[in-house]
């Protein structure tokens, strides 16, 4: 059976865990499972580009895009972009408190929900903010997602570790666990992989970014 949806998947781990008693707690593990997920997998399939920020002047925390886990990168798209740097939250709040004026900032960070820029902007600018994003959780109303229908074997193995503790079957745990991880780890560099080329590229001198 091919796992493609939240009905099948939910009827896959029935199988392997051979019990037809768990309906009501199975949605339950593939929640779990999807918490697993975000903090653990790092593929381009949960990879966005968020523009919905524009600047404030003088304005210096900004709320965070819905679903964000981790950022790639954050452009301030002036003319011409600046690439922004990361500083650590206590580095950054250290170099550019209240008292610093406001211009074109050069760092970031990220504190709580909000992204604070380096220095306060002094115009309305876009924010483009390339990021990691959260799994569009499974359900009844959403029976597919990018992840399962790429990498049904990192749903399945997560939601059958999650069940463990609460069959009490620790004896499986590691067994589920580490098929986890295998599939994990094979998705993780298969991305990382996608993005570099099998060659080497040759690039021209001048390059416009």
């Amino acid at each position: 059976m091919a796992i493609s949806n939240f009905t099948n998947l939910k009827t896959a781990i029935a199988n392997y865990l051979n019990r037809d008693d768990l309906t009501s707690y199975i949605a339950d593990f593939i929640s779990l499972a999807e918490s697993r997920i975000n903090n653990e997998l790092r593929v381009r399939e949960m990879e966005v580009v968020d523009t919905s920020t524009t600047t404030v002047s003088g304005t210096q925390g900004y709320d965070l895009p819905t679903g964000f886990i981790e950022a790639k990168y954050v452009i301030y798209r002036s003319d011409p972009y600046s690439i922004l740097q990361y500083k650590a939250p206590f580095d950054f709040l250290k170099d550019y408190n209240t008292s610093v004026s406001a211009g074109k900032p050069s760092y970031f960070t990220i504190v709580g929900g909000q992204i604070l820029l380096g220095v306060k902007p002094d115009s309305a600018v876009t924010l483009e903010i390339g990021h990691f994003k959260k799994v569009t959780a499974l359900s009844d109303s959403n029976a597919t997602n990018d992840i399962l229908t790429n990498y049904p074997d990192i749903y399945l193995y997560s939601a059958l570790a999650e069940s463990a503790p609460f069959l009490m079957q620790d004896e499986r745990l590691d067994v589920w666990a580490k098929l986890y991880k295998e599939a994990l780890k094979i998705a993780n560099t298969s991305s990382e992989n996608g993005r570099t080329a099998s060659q080497t590229l040759q690039m021209s001198a001048d390059v416009v970014v």
